[in-house]
């Protein structure tokens, strides 16, 4: 008699539904919900799943950590107009948009949500692309003349900590104007003022 054969889910659909089930949880009930059990059981599998995939929950909110920065980087890497200031601009739009699209995410990318999770070497590197597909628009500046020309990783930074300020306030709702959007492109345009030449 043979024996039934049996689908199994191919590795890497198997970790994206575990990232995708860890991503509903964070998103929906916060860092606090992270369990392997919840996200099995969202995944609808059993908890040994995660552990053949992830080894621990850190594993999972490393993946978690890396999945945001690479969402930054296509929206960083993506931006196709000629404009060099602008093209800065919308980059400070798609970064507050992310924010505001996936704010638990964020929180867990930039302000520690979770106590005591370190990002690994591989998840400090995806953020560090990240933040390089950002500095690459900061030298086409640069080059452009638009921009003085200087150290381009410290100016990127400079604009960058000026936004991920506003938008750690709004998604904290710690904000006390009407205007967020034009609040935030007033924000990056002062900011740009003062790295011009």
């Amino acid at each position: 008699m043979a024996m039934e054969k049996r689908n199994r889910t191919p590795s890497v659909d198997m970790e994206s539904l575990l990232i995708g089930a860890a991503e509903a949880i964070l998103e929906h009930e916060g860092p606090d919900a992270l369990s392997v059990r919840r996200i099995a059981r969202f995944a609808g599998v059993a908890p040994m799943g995660v552990y053949n995939h992830f080894a621990s929950k850190a594993g999972i909110i490393d993946a978690l950590f890396c999945r945001g920065f690479e969402r930054l980087e296509v929206a960083m890497a993506s931006i196709t107009t000629r404009d060099p200031l602008e093209a800065i601009l919308e980059g400070g739009r798609r970064y507050r948009q992310l924010g505001l699209d996936h704010p638990a995410a964020y929180q867990l990318m930039f302000l520690r949500a979770v106590p005591g999770f370190d990002p690994s070497v591989h998840a400090r590197a995806t953020a560090e692309r990240a933040f390089g597909a950002f500095v690459v628009l900061v030298e086409r500046a640069m080059d452009a003349e638009v921009l003085t020309r200087d150290d381009s990783v410290l100016s990127a930074q400079i604009i960058w900590s000026g936004l991920h300020g506003w938008v750690a306030l709004e998604i904290s709702q710690i904000s006390f104007v009407d205007d967020h959007e034009g609040g935030a492109e007033r924000l990056a345009n002062v900011i740009l003022r003062g790295l011009r030449p």
